[in-house]
Order: C-alpha cells, then structure tokens, then sequence
C-alpha cells in the first residue's frame, strides 16, 4: 500500500502484461517475496494472484485467482483471446527447470485451466520465447510458439527443420528456433512445415501480430550471445510457417535503423488510415541499456524516434502494452523491468542479478497523442 492506503504494483521483471478490455492483467517475473524454490506455499502465493490496472482509473489491485497457476513464472509467454489469457512455458527460478505446460486464465472468472500439462514431450520446455495466436478472420483458433532457451537434458525430440544451440557459459542449455502448433478446437499440438527466411535460435525476443495469420519478429540474443537488429515477417497458412527476413538495405528508412537489442518490449498499434504500427522501447545490448522509443511502419518499414526521458526507455525485461482511447489516439502502459544487471558474490559463487526499477517509475503512462500525426508528420 501507499500513503493513502491504495494498492501499488511492486517491482516486477521478467514478467507478462495482457490488455483485457479496460483492464492489464500483470502475472508472473520475478518480485518481491518470490520463492524460487520448485514449487512451496510462498510461491503459489505469489502465483495464484494477479495485478490488474484499470485504465480508465488508473488504479492498480491484486486480485486473486482460482485453480491451479503454472509454475513457469520466469520468462513465461502469453497472449489474448476475448477474455482469455493463455500463457506458456517459463522458467521456475531455479536450476534449468523449464515447463512447457500451456495454461489458460478465464478473466470473467478469474479461474485457471491447464489446457496441456508439462508432461506433453512433443514440445520442447522453454521460456524466454513468445506465444501468439492466429488462425481466421474471425476468433482465432491455434497458438503459434515460437524460439526460447531449453535445458538439454529435457529435450526429447529435436525436429530436424529446427536448430538447437548451446548457450556459452551454461553446460545444459540450448536456444532454439523450434515453433509449435496448438489448436484450440482439437486441443493437439502440431510441429508445422518452415518456408522461406527462417529465424535462427533466437531467445529474449518480441513478436506482435500484424493481421489474423501474420506476425512481426524483432531483436533478441542469438549465437553466442549477440544481440540483433533484425526483422522478421511470418505467416501462418494451415501447416506452415512462411518467414521473411526484412533488412535495411532495400527499405526506405531514412538512414534510421534500430539498435541491437534483447529484452526489451513492445506493442502494436492502430489507426484509422494507418497500417499496424510496431512499438518498441528499451532492452539491452553489449552490457549497455538501449534508450529509446522507436515506431515501425508496417507497410513502409520505416522506423521512426519518439523522444521520451531515460525514466521511461532506460530499462529492460519490461513490457509495455497499448490501450485505444478512439482510433487515432493511445496511451502506452510500460510496466516494471530492471536497469542495471552485475555479478555478486553469493557464498563464494559469482552470480547475476538483475536491479529492478523502482517507485515512482514502475509504471509509466505515455500519451501518444494523434498517431496520424505522429507517422505522418516529421
């Protein structure tokens, strides 16, 4: 609580964010008070409650949840139907325990259902990938998974149209491009056909939908712990997934180019006369934080800068997500992340830790204004 006695979301990293109707649903990353244990009645404390932000309010509270959560709270995925949340895989917090259960949160409930246990073998136990939903015009109907980092001893079947690459630094763990198919009628999974340009094992990415069957990829960490700068167009058609590498060279750009970068967040989003629109602020790249805001045109591919303080771009492991007012005019909701990460000593062991963002800068409104305007006039 604050001084006048109202819910404050603490910091958080690593975690998701879901616009359902007026409201973003914030669950999992690591937190405050969080037991990374396997699995101990402080940690299903911790996950079997959600933060929910009004956005006509502005008022954050905790709401609690029914069933059984997922214990992949780590660089988990998720992604939205009506008022559903689904969310895959994650990281428990310890060792190189990755899950691969696939999990749905009813909103209008608050009730949790697990759709696929862990235990499901055809698909690789991961996090740090992404989870986007497709299918028809109409309500979607299969959830696309896309790349992320696995523990070697748990992969059982390694598909021959996917590439699996061990992560330097770490003896049991791998990066992969694997991409899976669930289908929410059939309630299977599938491993689809790749065509084209495909993405090479990338984790710490971020992937948006563009329209009912296509997405956009951009940045991450790849081989050997590089950042990239590259887009990726993918459409799903039936069994198969077409990818399209998208460089600088052929598109008009201006001379602007992003950054490499991994971990940082984004959004899409649209107006009247406008194509959908990428967002992406912050992430990471050489030990160095990446400062800026920038859009992407995804008609033209042109990116452009929005000049916004350090406060808001200088993080990463965040999100952000974005909420229409009318049809030219958003707010964008960044929430949490960290900004600085160093070795310490812990026992006579030198690990990583991560310096989460504090109050007041946990979470940002940003008023985006006419994006008519913003595109189209510089």
């Amino acid at each position: 609580m604050d001084r006048k006695g109202q819910y404050q979301l603490g910091w958080r990293a690593q975690h998701t964010t879901a616009v359902v109707g007026e409201v973003l649903y914030c669950w999992g990353g690591g937190q405050k008070g969080l037991d990374v244990s396997h699995n101990s009645p402080t940690k299903r404390q911790c996950t079997s409650a959600i933060d929910a932000f009004n956005l006509l309010s502005g008022v954050w509270s905790s709401q609690p949840t029914r069933g059984t959560p997922p214990l992949g709270i780590i660089g988990v995925s998720c992604t939205t139907i009506n008022s559903n949340i689904y969310y895959f895989g994650g990281w428990c917090g310890h060792g190189s325990c990755f899950y691969n259960s696939l999990n749905c949160l009813d909103t209008l409930t608050l009730q949790w259902k697990e759709l696929q246990s862990t235990n499901n073998n055809s698909v690789t136990k991961r996090g740090y990938g992404h989870l986007i939903a497709m299918g028809s015009e109409g309500e979607p109907q299969q959830l696309l998974i896309i790349g992320g980092q696995a523990c070697i001893s748990t992969i059982t079947e390694y598909y021959h149209q996917f590439e699996y690459k061990k992560i330097g630094g770490f003896d049991d763990r791998v990066r992969t491009n694997e991409q899976n198919i669930y289908n929410l009628f059939s309630g299977q999974w599938t491993v689809p056909f790749v065509s084209g340009q495909c993405c090479p094992p990338t984790s710490q990415f971020m992937i948006e939908k563009i329209n009912h069957n296509k997405g956009i990829m951009y940045g991450g960490i790849m081989n050997a712990g590089v950042a990239t700068n590259t887009v990726y167009l993918f459409q799903l058609l039936q069994s198969t997934v077409n990818w399209e590498c998208l460089k600088p060279g052929p598109i008009p750009n201006d001379g602007l180019w992003s950054k490499e970068r991994f971990a940082h967040a984004s959004t899409i989003i649209n107006g009247v006369s406008i194509s959908p629109t990428l967002v992406v602020i912050g992430g990471r790249t050489r030990g160095q934080l990446v400062n800026d805001c920038l859009l992407l045109d995804t008609n033209q591919y042109n990116w452009m800068k929005i000049p916004l303080p350090d406060s808001v771009t200088g993080r990463y492991a965040h999100t952000v997500s974005s909420f229409a007012v009318d049809p030219n005019h958003v707010f964008l909701i960044i929430v949490g992340g960290a900004v600085k990460r160093e070795l310490e000593d812990v026992g006579g062991v030198m690990e990583w830790f991560d310096t989460p963002v504090t109050d007041p800068n946990v979470t940002i409104l940003i008023e985006l204004g006419n994006i008519n305007y913003l595109l189209f006039t510089k």
